[in-house]
Parts: C-alpha cells; structure tokens; sequence
C-alpha cells in the first residue's frame, strides 16, 4: 500500500504534523508515503489570494529529510511538493525546484483563467461545457511548463465543488481535448495520478472510470495513487477500491518515486 499524495501542516490547508502523518501511514502497514505540500507559487502573483500562506520550502524540505531518515527502517518517506500551474509562474518554479532534491513533484491546476475553479464564482459566469473546457484547456497547457513534473493530479478537480445539477466531467463532452491531455500524459512519460478525494464529483475517484479506460486504451501505464489526505484518517482512503478497478481493466503495477524514477509496485 503506497500513498503518493498527502499534506501536512506545511500546506496552507493542513494542521496535521508530518510525523502524525507518517506515523498512520505505518500503522495502516504501508511501504511508502510522500508528503507533497501546496507550493502555491501562481498565488503569489495574484494579488487576491494574498491571504493564502504560502509554504516555507526550506523548513519543508529539511524537516521530512529529516523524518525521511529517522523512519527509513519502518517506512519509505518520499519527499515532495504539489506545484500549482498557471504559465506565469514558470519563472517562480524554475528558480525554487532547482533548489530541492525532491523525490516527486506533482503538477497540479486549480487556477483557470485568473481564478480558483473552485470557488462558486468560477461557476456562476460560465455553462458547464465552458467551466470545464476551460480547465481541461488549462491542464493540457500545464503538461508543457518548463520546470520537471513526475504526475498529473486530480484530473477533474474542477467538479469538485462545481454548482450544476450533474456535475460529472464526461469524456464523450470533451472527447478530442481529453485524448490530447492523455497521450501527451503518455509521450512525456509523466504518471496519471488516481485521487480518491472525489467527493462532489460523482465519482469514486479521480480521474473518472471511462477516463482511465481511455488511458489505457492509448497505452498508458504510468499510475500514482494519491489520497490528497490533508487529514491522517484520509491517507490511503479508498486504496482497495481504486486498485481493484485498475486490476480489473489491466494494470498491474502502480508506482512511487524516489529521486524521481518512478518504482513499480505490484498491485
């Protein structure tokens, strides 16, 4: 049992220790966990979202080295971070990456068009086939930011918190735009994260089902598993659920990262 994706209270969002954070991941007998903190660097260059605490990346970085190394005979820390896309903080990510050893840094979009889509405003000025055009427009973009990205996050984070009566992102909507994200998921040789933090979006995780179907029908075989737990009773949640539909359309391993070199596991 592995968890790729998780936050501690070096996120904005988080109050949980990241030694509270290891300590479940082993009493749930898992080999690895890699804490990957919010490194909201587009916020920085919005000036409403001023209010958002922005991490400490030598603390971060330096603190889970440090556990990294203290629980290295229980447990496999991965030392990460969840880097925020928008196009002009590129220059933000170059510069402070570069700095960091890091064992995995995860691409994630959660702003679109100059605004966090995950907010009901977001909703309230566009259609559905709009809101979610524009994010997946957004996501493809992000695949070609110039600074190194192991995994793509969350892929339909945007109908977490979207306001319409269905708020499913079907595949069939946005066919040609979905099958562009994936094969260039699948070129680049980035992974596919699967994210169990699906509540709100009518499905049991994230991407949805028919999308990692797709996946795999292109040929993809790169996968992480993230809980995106910002809470210790949410790591690993819906591990056995999500694994269990992999096997069943033919995946057989999922992966961790150390250093970034993606690791097999068998599922």
């Amino acid at each position: 049992m592995i968890d790729t994706h998780t936050h501690c209270l070096h996120s904005h969002d988080s109050q949980q220790s990241p030694r509270d954070m290891i300590e479940k991941a082993i009493s749930l007998n898992m080999e690895y966990l890699a804490i990957t903190d919010h490194f909201d660097g587009e916020l920085t260059l919005l000036p409403e979202f001023s209010y958002i605490r922005q991490i400490d990346l030598e603390n971060h970085f330096s603190e889970l080295i440090a556990l990294k190394h203290e629980y290295a005979d229980r447990i496999q820390v991965g030392v990460g971070i969840e880097c925020g896309y928008m196009k002009e903080a590129d220059c933000i990510y170059l510069d402070k990456l570069s700095k960091y050893d890091f064992d995995m840094t995860i691409n994630s979009v959660h702003m679109v068009e100059y605004e966090d889509c995950y907010f009901k405003s977001y909703f309230d000025k566009r259609t559905k086939f709009q809101a979610y055009e524009a994010y997946l427009k957004a996501v493809r973009e992000s695949l070609d930011c110039p600074y190194h990205y192991d995994s793509v996050a969350h892929i339909g984070y945007v109908a977490r918190k979207a306001t319409y009566p269905d708020t499913k992102l079907r595949i069939e909507e946005h066919q040609d735009l979905i099958d562009d994200i994936l094969k260039t998921i699948i070129a680049k040789g980035k992974s596919l994260e699967v994210n169990t933090n699906s509540k709100g979006t009518g499905e049991d995780f994230l991407p949805s089902k028919e999308i990692l179907q797709r996946y795999r029908q292109l040929g993809g075989s790169l996968l992480t598993f993230g809980s995106d737990a910002h809470t210790v009773d949410r790591i690993g949640d819906k591990y056995s659920i999500a694994t269990e539909f992999l096997k069943s359309i033919g995946f057989q391993y999922i992966f961790k990262y150390i250093s970034h070199q993606p690791i097999a596991v068998k599922l």
